[in-house]
């Protein structure tokens, strides 16, 4: 029964694939992320039937099969509303505050270079000399992971993590809109940092989620960039992805090639557990964390008591069925936190203010329209391997979008009404 259950999960998703593209052929953002729910719903059906890790599911049911494909379909409304009104051309708000953020990231960049050079000999390169430099660089960090959330320090690091995200979506935007050279390559070399220093500390997930990242914001710029400079990007893509996968690769060999069932049973228990997990535990687990993951910034404005990291999270928590040790999508954060009646509620509010703020009435998009669908479409993609990847720290990166797209609307408000000599270019399609 559970090979029926999720067999069919899989072929719901295929279906939704070829539904989205039937009408419009078009490659974008929604390609990725459906063709990687795609993906894992086929890695959850290998992980399932591995003898060393189906002991560790129970039974799988209907309901939050039907459950997570409506929630998913929720969160996927504003993609598949650009998918089927396609733009091609953007509407560019004339304000210096993208060069100004550029600038920023890079600096902020640099600044992480000098511990980047110290690591590549003691870190980076261990990982492909020595057997178990991936391990200790996770329990360093698992460590150090005590104290994070609780004092500041690397101001520098702060920045720069909180911008991470939104480095890559400015980088695409420089390029569709042919901004100056001198900005957008050292940019794009400043994007390529985000793989590295979660290799340093043994971290997989932040690498994925940086490279997932990339290719969802290439797939949102693709239709804005002409045929040359899509094939330079794609050559680069690959090969940074390559390039990060391989650290990748030598930090699973590290932690788990001593395991009974090998580096390839851990490799597809962690890519196809999110939507079995859910299944068993994402609407019954045992109680909910009230927020404390996904709104975990907002609360410790708020509540003193608040966790400060998974470890204080964790041990708060410790009655429910399941943490966040386990993946269990995005989806899956937001039901465990609030439960499953007041995560429809969130879902269907939030995307419903991105629709209505992304509709368009002509053949352009503007700027801070596609920040908003960028910053769906980076949770979604994301979110369907792992969980809601802005909680706790990570939701600096969430409050700059927000900062930033307020700013891009208010701007472009007060230049209608104060106008200036240029009131913006357009990037046609090529």
């Amino acid at each position: 029964m559970d090979n029926i259950l999720s067999i069919s999960y899989l072929i719901v998703w295929i279906l939704t694939f070829v539904w989205y593209h039937y009408r419009y052929h078009t490659l974008d953002g929604g390609t990725a992320i459906i063709g990687s729910y795609i993906v894992w719903a086929f890695i959850s059906i290998l992980t399932l039937n591995d003898p060393f890790f189906a002991i560790m599911y129970e039974p799988l049911k209907v309901f939050p099969y039907i459950y997570l494909y409506v929630m998913l379909m929720i969160a996927l409304t504003p993609t598949i509303y650009h998918h089927f009104h396609p733009t091609s051309g953007i509407e560019v708000t004339p304000t210096r505050i993208y060069t100004f953020t550029a600038i920023v990231i890079i600096i902020c960049a640099i600044l992480q270079i000098p511990e980047i050079i110290s690591n590549l000999g003691t870190g980076f390169m261990k990982l492909f000399t020595d057997p178990d430099a991936g391990k200790d660089a996770y329990l360093d960090m698992s460590i150090d992971t005590e104290d994070a959330g609780s004092v500041i320090s690397n101001i520098p690091s702060i920045i720069y993590n909180s911008l991470a995200d939104l480095s890559v979506f400015l980088f695409f935007f420089f390029v569709a809109t042919k901004r100056s050279w001198k900005i957008t390559i050292p940019l794009g070399f400043s994007t390529i940092i985000s793989f590295l220093l979660p290799v340093f500390k043994g971290q997989r997930s932040g690498v994925i989620m940086s490279l997932f990242t990339f290719i969802v914001c290439y797939m949102l710029f693709r239709r804005y960039l002409s045929k040359r400079v899509n094939r330079y990007v794609r050559i680069a893509g690959i090969t940074v992805a390559i390039g990060a996968l391989l650290p990748v690769a030598a930090i699973t060999l590290s932690r788990f090639d001593t395991r009974a069932t090998g580096v390839t049973g851990f490799v597809t228990w962690y890519a196809g557990q999110s939507s079995l997990y859910f299944n068993n535990y994402g609407l019954e687990a045992g109680g909910t964390r009230n927020g404390d993951r996904t709104f975990n910034l907002v609360k410790r404005l708020i509540w003193s008591d608040t966790p400060k990291n998974y470890i204080e999270r964790r041990d708060k928590y410790h009655n429910l069925e399941i943490d966040d040790y386990y993946f269990t999508t995005f989806v899956g954060d937001f039901t465990i936190d609030f439960g499953p009646y007041i995560a429809v509620i969130i879902f269907v509010v939030f995307n419903a203010f991105i629709l209505w703020k992304i509709r368009t009435n002509d053949d352009t998009i503007h700027d801070h329209q596609l920040l908003l669908l960028f910053l769906t479409q980076c949770i979604t993609m994301q979110g369907g391997m792992y969980l809601f990847n802005y909680a706790d720290t990570a939701g600096l990166q969430l409050l700059t979008n927000i900062m930033l797209y307020t700013y891009l609307v208010y701007h472009e408000k007060l230049s209608k009404v104060f106008p200036a000599e240029t009131n913006g270019t357009e990037v046609q399609e090529s």
